[in-house]
């Protein structure tokens, strides 16, 4: 027998129907803050136990794998199913970029997969800042306060050194290995108060890792910073204006810096200091 679990995002739900206990359980652990409906339910996957360890996943009543592993499943859920809830927004704008809270005021960190942005978040979670997301964020196309997808961090097997220095237990529920190295990791085994709903931005952070750079910040004007949030915005084409007008006065509201660093200590400590003001 089926279970459902409804996945919300941004105004819009996505349904997991699993007959599985083991796969129900890492849904329930991993997208624990985003459990709910809030929205139309936009995309209906359905997965099916196929032998003793394999599965098969249907969307929306159209076969899409006939024989795939527990690992694959999870990794399929985890991306279509954010991909389907970012694309589909006509009430708020997505950015592919991180979000925490520092006393109230609010960060994202921004930009594309290999930035850095992911680490960051972590070391930042694990260093007293409240989670929101670490990897999209909903900003209403009027304006106001993010949100984020509060699902569990994704850290890639280069980031191990995370877990590893902050861990005392892996044989938590809220941590997953996966054989690739990578891990999926709960923000409450970092901070047990992490987990944040809404924030008003503040502090916007371009960050780029350097292997061996020197620490660099630079501020942005509002111009500058306008360019490059236009270039991690998801979901441009579902607005009259591509999301311009949004965009902008989020650009203005917003000190903005781009970051270069190898040391996530040091970025970490300025980072901590830039937020709180």
């Amino acid at each position: 027998m089926s279970i459902s679990r409804l996945i919300h995002f941004a105004g819009n739900t996505v349904r997991f129907s699993l007959d599985n206990e083991r796969l129900l359980a890492e849904v329930d652990t991993h997208f624990k803050n985003c459990l709910g409906e809030g929205g139309p339910i936009i995309a209906d996957y359905k997965i099916t136990t196929v032998g003793d360890v394999e599965f098969s996943i249907s969307l929306n009543g159209s076969d899409l794998f006939s024989k795939i592993n527990f690992e694959q499943v999870l990794f399929y859920l985890m991306q279509d199913g954010i991909t389907q809830l970012n694309g589909t927004s006509t009430t708020n704008l997505i950015f592919h970029a991180a979000a925490l809270s520092c006393l109230d005021r609010g960060l994202i960190l921004c930009g594309k997969s290999g930035s850095g942005k992911s680490s960051l978040t972590a070391w930042l979670t694990a260093n007293s800042l409240q989670y929101l997301t670490d990897e999209v964020i909903s900003l209403p196309v009027d304006g106001g306060e993010i949100s984020g997808l509060c699902r569990s961090m994704i850290l890639k097997r280069g980031s191990a050194f995370i877990w590893q220095h902050w861990l005392t237990k892996t044989e938590s529920d809220g941590f997953l290995r996966f054989n690739d190295g990578s891990a999926w990791i709960a923000p409450t085994l970092l901070n047990a108060s992490a987990v944040r709903d809404k924030v008003m931005p503040r502090i916007l952070i371009f960050p780029h890792y350097v292997e061996g750079a020197q620490f660099q910040a630079q501020p942005l004007t509002p111009a500058n910073t306008l360019f490059q949030l236009l270039q991690c915005l998801v979901n441009a084409r579902n607005f009259p204006d591509y999301g311009m007008t949004a965009t902008k006065q989020l650009s203005r509201q917003v000190s903005a810096f781009s970051l270069t660093y190898s040391d996530i200590e040091i970025a970490t400590q300025w980072i901590k200091q830039t937020t709180a003001g």
